[in-house]
């Protein structure tokens, strides 16, 4: 039976996309028979049958550096120790990449999922408008140009060079693993690109679907007013100041609609949005982080998703879902997202990332459109998301990178 000792940072009900996907892929491997240990800094994680978990503070921190440094103290403690000496398999599905030369002196395999840039950005983001390969100079700068508009931090800006030292290390490490996991094809390509001597260890595997959209079929239930979702917060990353320009301009010229928010939103945006709601008589829904069953029903009620994103996303979970569901996503064409619509009526829905114009254009195309259309629209995204990401073909390549078991594979 082979082992798996998994090391994440955070782990569900914590996190995002990429917490979310590893859930998924340690409840199919234990279902599968693995013996799975997790190790996280997350107090309460969602709880997976026959699973084992130990919580840690060396695993809690945020800033980068001091968490590299206490993984490695994380290393060297008795516990772990013993734990690296009961598994066959270290799984890094975050950032713990200073444990990946310390399993392999144990004589683990070690597997690394990539839900980001890590490896290829400092910031685990690639933004739209940089080339697929930089210089290390340009690399910097742009460690800067992130923290500054992501992080708004004065300090992480200035302390950018040395965190930059501290990433560049990281790419050693990686050396060391024996399977990079990539979600997209697209993510491959760049990873490959900026690290060819890791081209031989990447294999592409999409995310599992999510277990709640499997056993549950969302029922449109649309009204005369179109309602749109968006998801981002006001991540700037996600898109936020693109969503808000279309949309004012698509209410401004006389439509009529209901924007529903969801994620984090602090006093500033939530000015911007009380000035909107003023102007343009309530149109926008702020619902902050919602439970699952709650973003089922929006789902049900909505013509639309918008996501422009401003990053390469590797394989979005909020599109994933989207099809799933049977809602047309509105999305940023960039990164995974490409490839996931391919052959779908989604991929006249794309518009080019940070174009507001064209945005607010996609919006007037899925609001002309009937309920049938819609719903038959929505009917065909499902089929086309079951069968792009079939379950069977992803448990399949799973267990071929993490078993040592060949008759597995057959």
């Amino acid at each position: 039976m082979t082992s798996i000792l998994t090391v994440s940072e955070i782990f569900c009900p914590e996190g995002g996309g990429a917490e979310r996907a590893t859930y998924l892929i340690l409840k199919l491997l234990a279902q599968q028979g693995f013996k799975i240990t997790v190790v996280t800094g997350t107090d309460s994680p969602a709880i997976i049958p026959d699973v084992k978990y130990y919580v840690t503070g060396y695993l809690k921190s945020s800033n980068r550096l001091t968490r590299w440094t206490l993984a490695k103290l994380l290393a060297t403690s008795h516990a772990f120790i013993k734990l690296l000496k009961e598994h066959d398999v270290l799984y890094i599905p975050l950032a713990a990449y200073p444990l990946i030369p310390i399993a392999k002196k144990a004589g683990l395999r070690v597997v690394v999922h990539l839900h980001n840039y890590m490896p290829v950005r400092y910031s685990g983001v690639k933004y739209f408008f940089e080339p697929d390969v930089m210089s290390l100079f340009k690399e910097l700068r742009l460690a800067i140009f992130h923290e500054f508009h992501v992080q708004k931090s004065l300090l992480r800006t200035l302390l950018s060079p040395l965190s930059l030292t501290g990433y560049a290390l990281s790419k050693g490490w990686l050396t060391k693993a024996d399977k990079i996991i990539c979600v997209s094809k697209r993510q491959a390509e760049i990873v490959s690109k900026n690290h060819p001597q890791l081209a031989s260890k990447v294999e592409v595997i999409y995310n599992p679907l999510p277990t709640e959209l499997m056993t549950t079929k969302v029922r449109k239930n649309l009204n005369s007013i179109p309602k749109f979702l968006y998801v981002g917060g006001e991540s700037y990353i996600k898109g936020f100041h693109v969503f808000l320009c279309a949309s004012a301009r698509f209410l401004s010229k006389g439509n009529n609609a209901e924007f529903i928010l969801t994620g984090c939103f602090h006093d500033k945006s939530e000015s911007i949005i009380r000035s909107l709601n003023k102007k343009f008589n309530n149109s926008y829904k702020l619902v902050g982080r919602l439970r699952w069953e709650k973003l089922l029903e929006i789902h049900s009620k909505i013509h639309g998703l918008i996501f422009p994103s401003i990053c390469e996303e590797p394989l979005p979970f909020t599109v994933m879902e989207s099809m799933l569901a049977g809602t047309i996503p509105i999305a940023s064409k960039i990164g995974g997202i490409p490839e996931m619509v391919r052959g779908t009526f989604a991929e006249r829905t794309l518009f080019e990332v940070g174009d507001a114009d064209e945005l607010e254009s996609k919006m007037g195309l899925v609001v002309s459109m009937s309920d049938k259309q819609i719903a038959d629209v929505g009917y065909a995204l499902i089929g086309a998301a079951l069968k792009k990401f079939n379950p069977e073909i992803v448990k399949r390549k799973l267990l071929r990178v993490f078993s040592n078991d060949d008759s597995r594979l057959k």
